[in-house]
């Protein structure tokens, strides 16, 4: 960040989430008469995440999961435990799916969303600063994007930066600047976007040529953005062994976490 950057965060330590709430929030630009879709330059983001010798490695690998799913049941059913589920593993993950209500996005976000043709991890559900990683995760309902630093939030579009300032930032480690940065994205959703220093992606409109609507007779057009600053390769952090020695195994659920 530049220093002016960072002193306009600092005056965040002062303002509270009650001044936040009562700042009378600017509508949405959400006009999409006329759009015919959202276009992304370059190519489709497509993080990869590696080990600490620079090894790729798919931590969501479904193949893996069917193929081990009979030893995961038996595994289950041998444990020596009062807490064990009856059921199969397949059936407990259905029935903690259940419970889990999935979050609501906003309806902008859901307007917009429509017309994305070749985004393919849907609308936001959270995010969350990693410190360990110094980046932002934020998860979409079919996969988690990984930007490289705080600021990196600003180059997605301007909608999905609303969605997510709706949203509460999970800072597990408390980091002041995070937390700053997302009561700043809160602020400004509610004034519009005025700080010229913290403003989100807007689009460049480009006309389709030679299509028009043949119920207004109006041109068509389409929203073109700049790629999103994602991380190409993405470090797993290490676990902590031996936490449970009596543990026969986990499976990390990315539906549920």
């Amino acid at each position: 960040m530049t220093d002016e950057q960072i002193l306009r965060l600092t005056y965040m330590k002062v303002v509270d989430d009650n001044t936040i709430n009562e700042t009378p929030s600017e509508p949405d630009a959400s006009n999409l008469d006329g759009l015919e879709e959202i276009v992304f330059e370059g190519d489709v983001e497509k993080s990869k995440y590696v080990r600490e010798d620079d090894t790729e490695f798919n931590p969501f690998d479904e193949d893996w999961l069917k193929d081990n799913v009979d030893e995961i049941d038996r595994r289950l059913k041998n444990r020596d435990s009062s807490d064990v589920p009856a059921d199969s593993f397949e059936e407990w993950r259905k029935n903690s799916l259940s419970k889990t209500a999935k979050p609501a996005p906003s309806v902008t976000q859901v307007d917009y969303m429509k017309y994305e043709k070749n985004r393919h991890l849907g609308r936001i559900l959270s995010w969350m600063f990693v410190k360990e990683l110094h980046c932002v995760a934020v998860k979409r309902e079919h996969g988690i994007q990984s930007l490289k630093s705080l600021l990196s939030i600003l180059t997605l579009p301007f909608y999905d930066v609303a969605a997510l300032a709706r949203l509460e930032l999970i800072n597990r480690s408390n980091f002041d600047g995070a937390k700053f940065f997302a009561r700043k994205l809160r602020m400004e959703r509610r004034k519009g976007w005025k700080d010229e220093l913290y403003k989100p992606q807007f689009p460049m409109y480009e006309q389709i040529k030679f299509t028009l609507d043949p119920s207004t007779n109006m041109v068509r057009y389409r929203l073109v953005y700049k790629p999103v600053r994602v991380l190409d390769r993405i470090p797993l952090m290490p676990m902590e062994q031996d936490i449970l020695a009596n543990m026969a195994l986990w499976c990390y659920d990315s539906d549920t976490h």
